[in-house]
């Protein structure tokens, strides 16, 4: 048998028998005559030196504690979940995950890894994760915003699911969950998010409310936009209609014949994307620092200065020489947690060289800034700097009003100011543009300044209170369609009108109507959690469903258990702190909590035993029903 084989896997999206949490399951061979953990020390050591502490015993546990740091992916992602079971030479190996195709191509990473350490061959461990780092950098998680998110609300213990139909996340259940990608989520208004991206109703909409913006209006021909520039008078500013990121801005334009190339640009740029051409907003210029402002539910509460991507000479090296060191720091690793991304050399960054009458082959003297481009976007070089403490109290107020017109959860207010801690009112200041759903990584990992939590912040303007983001969940082994539906008149019966779902055998139910029935369990789950006005939530697993699907809701505030087989006990496992739990055994039905009897039912009654553990159910309804009010 060949040590290390990993011959099957299977994933969970949520609680299983093996975790609490999200697990990729592994089947791994190991060979019993093979070498003990111990043999494996200096190497995993050397490149995992924080295993010191907690290198176990077993090989088994050695893989899996090794397979958990990789998938960190050595930018610490938050992953730290791991259990083994079984004994001997077929073993299975459960870690947490965030990509399951990028996942299984770690396991099998690590396993390749071990048994090269058998056979003393080289193995190019850097390259292959280096690979996979890429990899995991172009999926849904490895995108800095939407993975800060997901982490914030990880560490708040907010459930988070991926909607694969939707292509969106869920943070929360039922009545209490919001779904999005990036900073852009469903309680957002579509006309307004859709309203930001037209600048030019922008712009009129600012000034009618006194703010301060460039001067321009939206031109459809070359000859249009030369006269516009004319009107305004050089310098001006060219750039699409609904353009983001700084995509497709040309700043200081001075002649006819730049603004031409950069209205031509525009167009190009439409028809390589193939996206209908709506115009391009020729403005006056003004002059100041790039600064984003943003704001959450209405409050302001971060500001970043953005300067252009620039190197600094050294008097030996080229722009180009020094470029390509730039982008090979730490800070432009252009991933999940790094706060720079790299410098792109395309033909706006040569042609803002030539407007300086530089090449990459020129060689700045020692100690020269040379900027590369005229945007400051993060996302086209740019360094960011934290600057939320110097804003003016007039400036913050100006950003928050423009929020209250906007039913949008994240706003980010786009300007050019002098100093932003002088009132705008007193110039040198101009709002450019405003973005919904804006990048947030960028203020919990700014280049220079503190961090600020902006994605904690989010995940509290939609669940302020911890606890929040959940419904009451009772789940079982042996609940059916008739006592769950009793289940829910009880619970109908403390709160009128309740939204009561039931998953059972035959099929999702919701306040006693049949609704539908996937073939796959874990489907079915989601498809009752993810009802926005879902107040109370049933779910019935058998030993089968969770060997194969899982529980895939985080926990139980009410667990119904009658003679458990196999991976049903693992209900009892996830009951939440404070729940309740049943257990029907000896013709008794007894009701627990913190392992503290609270109540009995006999099964020999009237109604037999739906009676008995309605009886029980009614005692604790209303209490269960307050939980998360």
């Amino acid at each position: 048998m060949q040590d290390f084989t990993v011959h099957s896997f299977q994933n969970f999206i949520g609680p299983n028998s093996f975790l609490d949490r999200s697990a990729l399951v592994i089947n791994l061979l190991l060979d019993p005559q093979g070498p003990e953990a111990d043999h494996y020390r200096d190497a995993v050591l050397a490149r995992f030196p924080a295993l010191e502490e907690t290198y176990p015993d077993r090989v088994a546990e050695l893989y899996a504690q090794v397979l958990v740091q990789v998938l960190k992916m050595d930018i610490d992602l938050y992953v730290n979940n791991c259990a083994v079971r079984g004994e001997g030479d077929d073993v299975l190996v459960a870690v947490e995950y965030l990509d399951n195709r990028v996942s299984r191509k770690c396991a099998d990473l690590v396993a390749d890894w071990l048994r090269s350490l058998n056979d003393n061959g080289a193995f190019d461990f850097d390259g292959r994760f280096a690979r996979l780092q890429e990899e995991f950098d172009a999926t849904l998680f490895g995108g800095p915003t939407i993975y800060s998110l997901i982490e914030a609300g990880l560490k708040r213990n907010i459930p988070v699911l991926f909607l694969y139909e939707e292509n969106v996340f869920m943070w929360g259940y039922g009545k209490r969950h919001v779904r999005g990608r990036s900073t852009t989520f469903h309680t957002d208004s579509i006309k307004d998010t859709e309203f930001t991206t037209f600048k030019d109703m922008v712009k009129d909409f600012l000034l009618m409310c006194g703010f301060p913006t460039p001067s321009g209006r939206n031109t459809f021909t070359a000859d249009d936009a030369v006269a516009e520039a004319h009107e305004q008078g050089y310098p001006v500013v060219v750039k699409p209609l609904a353009g983001h990121k700084g995509q497709g801005v040309t700043t200081g334009i001075r002649s006819d014949a730049e603004v031409r190339t950069a209205f031509g640009r525009i167009i190009e740029s439409c028809r390589e994307e193939g996206v209908s051409f709506d115009g391009a907003i020729v403005e006056k210029e003004i002059y100041g620092t790039d600064h984003r402002l943003l704001t959450v539910n209405g409050k302001f509460v971060a500001a970043l200065e953005r300067v252009p991507a620039y190197v600094v000479g050294n008097g030996t090296s080229t722009i180009g020489e020094l470029i390509a060191v730039e982008n090979d720091t730490v800070a432009r690793l252009d991933n999940a947690r790094s706060p720079l991304c790299k410098i792109k050399v395309d033909d706006d960054l040569r042609e803002f060289l030539e407007l300086q009458d530089l090449t990459l082959d020129a060689v700045p003297e020692k100690g020269q800034r040379i900027f590369l481009r005229r945007v400051a976007n993060v996302s086209a070089g740019g360094v960011s700097i934290n600057v939320t403490e110097r804003m003016h109290p007039k400036n913050i107020k100006m950003v928050e009003d423009i929020a209250t017109y906007l039913e949008v959860g994240v706003i980010g207010i786009d300007i050019l100011a002098e100093d932003i801690s002088r009132p705008w009112d007193e110039g040198g200041f101009g709002i450019i543009e405003i973005n919904a759903g804006p990048g947030v990584f960028m203020h919990l990992a700014p280049a220079i300044g503190d961090s600020i939590d902006v994605p904690g912040r989010i995940m509290e303007a939609h669940f302020p209170e911890p606890g929040r983001e959940r419904v009451p969940i009772i789940a079982g082994n042996r609940i059916g369609t008739e006592l769950a539906g009793m289940i829910g008149t009880v619970l109908a019966g403390v709160r009128p009108g309740i939204e009561f779902g039931a998953l059972t055998a035959d099929g999702i139910h919701f306040n006693g109507d049949f609704f539908h029935r996937n073939q796959h369990h874990d489907d079915n789950v989601k498809l009752v959690l993810r009802n926005p006005k879902l107040d109370a939530a049933l779910f019935s697993h058998t030993a089968e469903q969770i060997d194969d699907y899982g529980m895939v809701h985080q926990g139980a505030d009410l667990v119904i258990l009658e003679d458990p087989i196999g991976s049903e006990a693992v209900l009892k496992r996830d009951l939440l702190p404070g729940g309740w739990l049943i257990e029907v055994d000896d013709g008794r039905a007894v009701m627990t909590r913190d392992g503290e009897e609270v109540a009995a039912a006999g099964l020999s009654g009237a109604g037999g035993r739906d009676a008995a553990l309605l009886d029980l159910v009614g005692q604790v309804a209303e209490e269960l029903l307050r939980k998360y009010d």
